[in-house]
């Protein structure tokens, strides 16, 4: 039986594809606030935010509590339907939880790597709960 790839697999086959096509991808992390959820909220908001993205897209739990996202074939523009759709459906179906999310596309002009665009995306998802949200 095969094991399915970790979110840090998967990023790294996007990456091969990425280095031989050099078509980019985009690597979104989605957490709740303070990090405070239960497992099966956070299973929840994995479920919710892989029916969001296209099948050909990846979306799985990462080691930290934060859900991990891989948008295939999308850079900057390319990524924002996906990211408003993810943003909507936890509004609608997670109203009490406060999500963080930070995004950073890999490819020709962009990151160089899928690390990079990690940390960066990390970054972003840090000041993204320094925002306070519209009121």
């Amino acid at each position: 039986m095969m094991m399915p790839l970790t979110f840090q697999q998967t990023a790294m086959v996007e990456a091969m594809r990425c280095a031989r096509t050099g078509r980019g991808f985009t690597l979104v992390r989605v957490a709740p606030a303070g990090w405070a959820a239960l497992d099966a909220e956070m299973d929840v908001l994995a479920n919710l935010l892989e029916a969001t993205v296209r099948r050909t897209d990846t979306v799985l739990r990462t080691r930290e509590r934060e859900v991990g996202v891989v948008l295939i074939e999308s850079i900057e523009e390319q990524a924002q339907p996906p990211l408003a759709r993810m943003r909507a459906a936890a509004a609608l179906h997670l109203p009490k939880m406060e999500l963080r999310i930070g995004w950073a596309s890999v490819g020709p002009g962009h990151r160089r790597s899928w690390e990079e665009a990690w940390r960066w995306a990390g970054q972003l998802l840090v000041a993204d709960a320094a925002v306070p949200a519209a009121a």
